[in-house]
């Protein structure tokens, strides 16, 4: 239709040139033919953006892409969010971001309820549009908006209406559709069909709409990348997404990519390069213009990436053994049986810590003995204390592991530890995160004198995997739930805090390079941040 008008304004313009027709005629042809205004052209840019219900509220009762039993397995188009129970009905719904209303209905669903669609445009251009399903109208307090309508974040659109099997509302993200309600519910993979995961839209928006934001790349799978990346001496990247192995440049632009041919579960550096490693136990290293090596074969199939420990590769693999490879990977130098598949995994200088699926704590010798077998009540953290030896953060407490496997209490009186738990050792204290607080205690050498130095509950709720770190005075926890978040270590003053989409099933990976950017890898994004940026005050 678009192309139509401007074929019929070209042909009218160049006949009014030459004199056929009057100039007023441009006048007329500007109202019969008008040009398409967007949404952006009419109500803005997409600044920030926000979750259309109270999130301490409501919780998620139905999630994206879940078979549903009522409706014949068809898979859900949203997230449907249900509140506190006899509570939710004329809750108020808000639009996520500022939009131009294309679909406003009080009936919309009829028995179901009114439907409202509000136009997205964001900063880079993308077009989105969020739909708000099962609401009512209240009178004077949550009106619908009319459509074509200009709506501001947080702005009052209606509210939680009496929907069956209870008052909830259906939150979807479209990519297309902007004018009709729509099924609520698909025999095809929604994604497929231009819908998006609500919760994951909305959390990378914010953090990609903050100021210290650069750059992503977005990865293929939501599980993240099988193994960390590898990091170059330009700062900029290897990684793997899928069964495709890709450099990164230091600002975050892709310069190749290969399809392999077999599955990749790690690469680590090797020379200027990196060392591709395959299930099948092959290995072949890769040049920084892409170009790949002659593949050496090792006959070991493997199944995780290498845990690297004083100068080996270590892996898990299919039949439940870890097979221990010199760094270059020609040379197996030891193989311990029955070990599950593992969960998280530190190296010391003394001892190697494995946490597996079945909640084991096994601690191993650099020669490949088991010192130790220990089972836990749930996941625990692991790290090194101030001497190079192993210690966990377990839901006992804080406790170090010898170079003969013997357990020993590192603090007394520590709140518990668990599966998001982290620690660190550094500047002579310690950190615990307990999966809320954060806290630091001074470190002597005498256990009666631990004294807490400080502690912080962090901004936002914590789930998953964490990990500490601390870069230039300032400690960084990140989850694999998608939490980042930085504190000065002096006092645990609040430096910076985002989020995004997390997995559980992900590993996170970051690193702070010279050039003062945070590349962090989580799910299916790594991200670059600008460090001064996130911190703020604390740089």
């Amino acid at each position: 239709m678009q192309r139509r008008r401007e074929k019929i304004f070209s042909y009218f313009l160049k006949l009014s040139v030459l004199g056929y027709l009057l100039p007023g005629v441009l006048a007329v042809l500007l109202v019969f033919f008008p040009a398409d205004t967007s949404a952006q052209e009419q109500c803005g840019f997409a600044q920030s953006i926000d979750f259309p219900i109270d999130t301490t509220l409501f919780r998620i009762a139905q999630d994206f892409g879940s078979p549903s039993p009522r409706h014949q397995g068809r898979y859900h188009t949203a997230e449907d969010w249900y509140g506190i129970r006899g509570e939710s009905f004329g809750q108020p719904v808000r639009a996520i971001a500022a939009g131009r209303v294309t679909y406003s209905a009080v009936n919309g669903w009829g028995r179901d309820g009114g439907v409202v669609i509000i136009e997205h445009t964001f900063p880079d251009a993308t077009v989105a549009y969020s739909m708000y399903g099962h609401m009512t109208e209240i009178q004077g307090v949550a009106a619908f908006p009319p459509a074509f309508a200009c709506v501001s974040m947080g702005e009052i659109i209606g509210a939680v209406g009496d929907a069956r099997p209870a008052p909830h509302l259906h939150f979807e993200i479209r990519t297309d559709n902007p004018n009709a309600p729509g099924p609520g519910y698909t025999w095809q993979d929604p994604v497929s069909l231009g819908w998006r995961r609500p919760s994951k839209f909305v959390r990378n928006w914010q953090a990609w709409l903050s100021p210290a934001y650069l750059w992503r790349l977005d990865l293929a799978d939501e599980a993240g990348p099988s193994a960390p990346p590898v990091i170059l001496d330009d700062g900029g990247l290897l990684y793997l997404d899928a069964d495709r192995v890709g450099r990164l440049s230091p600002d975050g632009r892709t310069l190749w990519r290969l399809n392999l041919d077999r599955h990749a579960v790690g690469v680590v550096r090797a020379g200027d390069g990196g060392m591709l490693i395959y299930a099948d136990g092959s290995m072949q290293d890769v040049l920084l213009d892409g170009t790949l090596s002659e593949r050496r074969e090792t006959g070991v199939a493997l199944e995780s990436a290498p845990i690297m420990a004083s100068g080996m590769l270590l892996f898990h693999t299919p039949d439940n053994q870890i097979v221990a490879f010199d760094a270059a990977g020609q040379a197996e130098l030891w193989t311990l049986d029955d070990i599950a598949p593992l969960v998280r995994t530190q190296a010391s200088t003394q001892t190697v810590g494995l946490i597996t699926t079945q909640h084991e704590l096994l601690t191993l010798s650099l020669q490949g003995e088991l010192l130790d077998r220990a089972r836990l009540r749930e996941l625990a953290s692991l790290g090194t204390n101030a001497d190079g030896g192993l210690m966990t953060y377990a839901r006992g407490g804080l406790w170090n592991i010898g170079a003969d496997g013997q357990w020993s209490l590192a603090l007394l009186n520590t709140p518990q530890g668990g599966g998001a738990g982290a620690m660190l050792t550094a500047n002579g204290q310690i950190y615990l995160f307990d999966g809320r607080i954060l806290h630091a205690y001074n470190n002597t050498s005498a256990l009666a004198e631990q004294a807490l130095a400080w502690q912080i509950e962090l901004p936002q709720t914590v789930t998953g995997m964490a990990e500490l770190t601390l870069h230039e005075g300032v400690l960084l926890l990140t989850s694999n739930d998608g939490s980042i978040v930085a504190v000065r270590a002096i006092d645990g003053g609040l430096c910076g805090a985002t989020r995004v989409y997390g997995d559980w099933r992900a590993r996170t990976w970051h690193m702070l390079g010279e050039d003062g950017v945070l590349r962090v890898a989580v799910a299916d994004q790594i991200m670059g941040l600008d460090w001064g940026e996130f911190i703020g005050g604390c740089a």
